[in-house]
């Protein structure tokens, strides 16, 4: 890079600076929008991870974990016919229900043996008004064992502290859910294999039973979890594609107010000998190396970012470092756009009428 372009950058410090958060701010947008998406997707996986039954049955036509309403709708009966299925060795019924977050209800002995969920403080519900809750709940609420919390719209106990993660961060008792919602059903049955290589031949004897219901692979959570949200992925498009029209619109700007500014020198530039072709590379070269920095200063504030909101909320966030080299080759690319126009007329202009230029 050569010192013309230096000098210009350090010339107007301010304008420099504005234009570099343009192009954070696109970065930004960027990779802390698709990490928190990836990390979602991983936040899922390793909660399902803790899972250890081979098939999860449910209502057919929904994908298990993106209800966006979970309630009872399994009679439990249906756990009765599915034991009697070959290679099945066990079938523990779950309630879920979204009340500002969604909640387990769970029969705890039974839940143990399907997945690998141990109290580390306090002890495991029981019956009656009593909660469980993983480290990551007790971390942002701020509570511990003999505390209350609102669920159900009365103060459940904080009776107990479990590890790992597994499904919905809450949990109470089944029967307590039931009473509550005054049904006697369930939202979903883990489904524990004698042979699990068998997964496949097993579920595809459950859809054939009952048709009503859906069984799915615990292992094909993750996919179907990203899959089952197409918006998401929509959603990320359109948020690269409008962090590159931001950041070329705030390079568009600065690099035609330059060109205006410069008009007499791009004329003595000319008068001089200067090609069409060096004169808009000045341009380009100035405008890439801001949308540089700014891609710097936006990846730095992005992992800051990062930390800040693992560290103050439950969401995780993932940041891979592929998207970052991703930010990089997107804020260039809105760099030359945005620059290209400037660049264009200041090589265009005509040197008498540019020196004339007041």
């Amino acid at each position: 890079m050569d010192n013309l372009v230096l000098s210009n950058i350090l010339y107007r410090k301010a304008r420099t600076l504005t234009t570099m958060a343009g192009v954070a701010l696109g970065v930004v947008l960027v990779v802390l929008t698709v990490g928190i998406a990836h990390g979602f997707l991983h936040d899922q996986g390793r909660r399902n991870a803790a899972v250890t039954a081979e098939i999860i049955v449910g209502p057919a036509g929904t994908t298990f974990g993106l209800s966006l309403n979970p309630t009872l709708s399994v009679p439990l009966d249906l756990a009765d016919k599915i034991r009697s299925i070959d290679g099945v060795s066990d079938v523990v019924p779950v309630g879920q229900y979204l009340s500002g977050h969604v909640i387990d209800g769970i029969d705890y002995n039974s839940f143990t043996r399907v997945s690998d969920v141990r109290v580390v403080e306090g002890r495991p519900v029981r019956s009656g008004d009593e909660a469980m809750i993983d480290r990551i709940q007790q971390r942002q609420r701020k509570l511990k064992v003999g505390d209350e919390m609102q669920i159900f719209d009365r103060p459940f106990r904080v009776v107990g502290i479990y590890e790992p993660e597994s499904l919905a961060r809450i949990k109470v008792p089944l029967a307590t859910m039931q009473q509550y919602l005054n049904r006697e059903l369930c939202s979903m049955l883990l489904v524990k294999l004698s042979d699990p290589s068998r997964q496949e031949e097993v579920a595809t004897q459950i859809k054939a039973r009952f048709p009503d219901y859906g069984a799915t692979l615990t292992r094909d959570l993750p996919i179907l979890i990203g899959r089952g949200i197409p918006a998401l992925q929509t959603f990320l498009k359109v948020v690269i594609a409008l962090s590159i029209i931001v950041s070329s619109l705030v390079i568009l700007l600065t690099m035609y107010t330059t060109v205006a500014e410069r008009t007499r020198q791009i004329g003595v530039l000319k008068s001089l000998g200067a090609s069409k072709a060096w004169i808009a590379g000045e341009i380009e070269k100035e405008a890439l190396l801001i949308s540089a920095l700014g891609v710097l200063v936006g990846s730095l504030l992005a992992v800051a970012g990062k930390y800040a909101i693992t560290r103050l909320t439950p969401i995780s966030v993932e940041i891979e470092p592929m998207w970052l080299f991703y930010a990089l080759a997107l804020g260039l690319l809105a760099g030359a756009l945005g620059s290209l126009y400037p660049a264009l007329r200041a090589a265009n202009q005509d040197p008498v009428t540019a020196l004339a230029y007041e």
